[in-house]
Parts: structure tokens; sequence; C-alpha cells
């Protein structure tokens, strides 16, 4: 490793150089260095803390030698027997993470929270635990033009989610957006939203009939995640977050953590009918195949009587949005995905 204490001088009034000896090496170290190829006339040697990170090493009489960002020194030296190690370090600009990620990479991303409980009150079924900090890997979406960052998880959770009757209805896109809050790590986000359509309310309050079909603005229905996060529609008008996902390179079936195939909730309902005394209201999900339109039906209408009360249940797979300002490691591959520790 170099020590930044050494002092800097000119060599042949080319380059900036710092010198000093290397004690676990025995022998001489002259460092030069450039900026994005060209000399740099601050007279500075770059440190760990500035706007740069080590691109290239060419040293002089077949020596050989890498840059450490981590250690900001020398590493994997090879020397044939010359006494003074001379070499040029070219740095360059450093990427923030936003101009080197790109839709479908992989990120290694950990909720802060082990468990959270669904309530009864929002689903119309019974209290229910998901663990968030399950879902640790992560698919780029998109690049926001602020620099944030949306991904999706590649699991979905080993726990279903059940809704239930008129509740599990009326309660149902709201109670989606706020189980993705849970998902959030304050360290590394800066919100969270769940994969929908446009156009629902989060709440109904009023009790449902023929006249409040769905609240569903079939107008209304291109999702737009900067503008409406939370979801909602028309069965029949596909998703453009099903088109994000697709463009980028992401499944659109995915297992738990435990690699079993689970349907998962898009957050949307739907309003049937086929006669008057045959309607009813549903919502919708992602099958286990990765097909849309697997439909989760929670109040069945025979006419006024509404004495089918069914409850269904699917996977969640929540969407978190990253900070502008991270830093990261890795390549966003599935072996050496993004990860920010």
């Amino acid at each position: 490793i170099i020590y930044r204490s050494y002092a800097v001088y000119q060599e042949n009034k080319s380059y900036n150089v710092i010198k000093g000896t290397i004690p676990d090496f025995g022998y001489d170290i002259k460092l030069a260095y450039t900026i994005n190829g060209e000399k740099d006339n601050k007279n500075s040697f770059p440190s760990k803390e500035s706007e740069y990170v080590g691109n290239s090493v060419i040293c002089k009489n077949n020596v050989t030698a890498e840059w450490d960002n981590i250690n900001w020194g020398l590493k994997n030296i090879k020397n044939t027997n010359a006494e003074t190690i001379r070499c040029t370090v070219d740095f360059k600009t450093q990427e923030t993470f936003s101009e080197k990620v790109k839709p479908g990479d992989y990120v290694s991303m950990t909720p802060v929270l082990e468990s959270y409980t669904i309530s009864k009150e929002l689903t119309g079924y019974s209290d229910n635990i998901i663990k968030p900090n399950e879902l640790n890997l992560w698919r780029v979406l998109q690049i926001n033009q602020d620099g944030t960052i949306d991904m999706i998880s590649e699991y979905v959770s080993s726990t279903s989610i059940r809704f239930q009757g008129e509740v599990g209805y009326k309660n149902q896109v709201g109670a989606l957006q706020l189980i993705a809050s849970s998902y959030e790590n304050s360290l590394y986000t800066v919100g969270s939203k769940y994969p929908g359509y446009k156009g629902n309310t989060l709440f109904i309050q009023n009790e449902l009939s023929i006249e409040t079909s769905g609240h569903f603005n079939t107008d209304n229905l291109n999702w737009d995640p900067s503008t409406e996060p939370y979801g909602g529609g028309n069965k029949n008008v596909h998703s453009p977050i099903i088109t994000i996902i697709k463009e980028a390179g992401i499944s659109m079936s995915a297992t738990s953590p435990d690699l079993v195939n689970k349907a998962w909730w898009l957050s949307g309902r739907g309003y049937t009918y086929v006669s008057e005394t045959n309607y009813g209201w549903n919502l919708y999900m992602i099958n286990s195949s990765g097909n849309f339109g697997g439909s989760g039906y929670v109040v069945r209408v025979n006419g006024d009587n509404r004495s089918l009360w069914y409850s269904e249940a699917a996977s969640f797979r929540p969407i978190v949005t990253l900070k502008a300002d991270l830093e990261a490691t890795g390549d966003g591959s599935k072996e050496k995905p993004w990860t920010f520790e």
C-alpha cells in the first residue's frame, strides 16, 4: 500500500509523482498518475475520498501491478528484479450507480424488517405475518430521470396474502401499497410501490353496487410510476408495468425463496357482469406460470343475495426505489449482483 503522506514532486516535468517504500516488498516505488488519460495540473495525488477510481496501471522494466480501490494502493505486483518500481496509475472519473446499472441487473439488498403483520381489517380474512427480509435479491426495472432506480424483487414472498369478501376487495390496492413499504431499507431506498394499474381508489369507502363497479376509469390506465404509484384498473387492459418488467428481461413467473413457483398479486380490481342476476367483483394476479389473468374472486354476487364470499391468496412481489447517490460494487450478474455493503 502506498501511504498518501509521501511528498509530491515532479519527474521529467511530465507527471505528478509520489515516492515511498513498500515495507512488505523491500523496494522503492515511484507512482505517477494521470486523470482520464491526461496529466493533472492540481499536483495532488487523488485520495480514496476523491471522485476518481483507478482505471489502469502501466509500469516500467517489465513490472506489472494493479490498483486496489479498496485499500488505495498497488496490489498484485510482479517484479522482475527492479529495485525501484515505476508505475503510472490512470484514474477515471467514478461513475454513479445509476450510470453503471441497467434494466435487468441483479441487486443485493435486504429489507430491515424481519416480520410484518397484515391485519384482518385490511384483508377481510385474518391476521397474517410476512417476512420482508427474506427477499434480498432484486432486478432493476428502470432508471428514473432524478437518478433513483426502481427495482422489483426477483422472488415472491413465501407466505401468501389472502383477501376475502367485500372488505378484501375494497382495501386491496391500498393494502398492497402499505405492505410494500415494509420492504424498504432507509440506508438505500427512498420509497416503494406495488405493481399494478393506474386508476383505482386506494380504499373504497362506499358500499359495492353496480353503479360503483370497481372504481376504475377506462380512460386513464397508462401507469406512470413517477406520478401514480398505487395501481388499479381494468383486467382487459394490460398494465404497462408488465411491459416494463418484460422489457427489462425479467420473468413474470416467480418463485418464493425456496424456489417454489407461486402466483402473485397485481394491484387491480375488476367488475364482471354477466346478467342482472350474475355479476361480481374480483381481483387480479399473475398466476404461477407467469401469465396475466389468473383471477381471484373475492366478492361474487348472485343478484342481490351476497351469499358467496370467496377468499383468494397469492404471494407478494414488491417494488422499491433506490437512492440516487449510492456507491455499489459488483457487475449486475446473478453471481455478482450489485451490493452496497
